[in-house]
């Protein structure tokens, strides 16, 4: 790669891609209990999951609550990487993009 980037980049590199791959586990399954708090049944890749718990609204606003607040920390996961991506070709100007794209190493 041309310039060498600085010791904290693929730290940080990492760290986010890591974030990115633990919310996209951990939001279907904070979206679970509240569907279940809700009554609502749960369907996934078409099987129906059991409900884990008996209707409890007090709980499904809670949960909704935390869902959300962790969708817009995986939006803004999401946004950082982007510029993140961009940023290299545009302002530091190495071959970092062009090495995440299949067959172009």
């Amino acid at each position: 790669m041309t310039p060498e980037p600085p010791s904290w980049q693929p730290l940080a590199s990492h760290g986010g891609q890591g974030a990115l791959y633990v919310f996209m586990i951990l939001m279907p399954l904070a979206g679970w209990p509240a569907l279940s708090a809700e009554g609502q049944a749960t369907a996934f890749f078409g099987l129906q999951l059991p409900t884990l718990m008996a209707a409890n609204e007090n709980f499904a606003e809670i949960i909704k609550e935390v869902h959300e607040t962790g969708a817009v920390v995986g939006y803004l996961l999401i946004a950082l990487h982007a510029a993140a991506a961009l940023f290299h070709p545009y302002a530091v100007r190495d071959n970092t993009l062009k090495r995440m794209l299949p067959g172009r190493r």
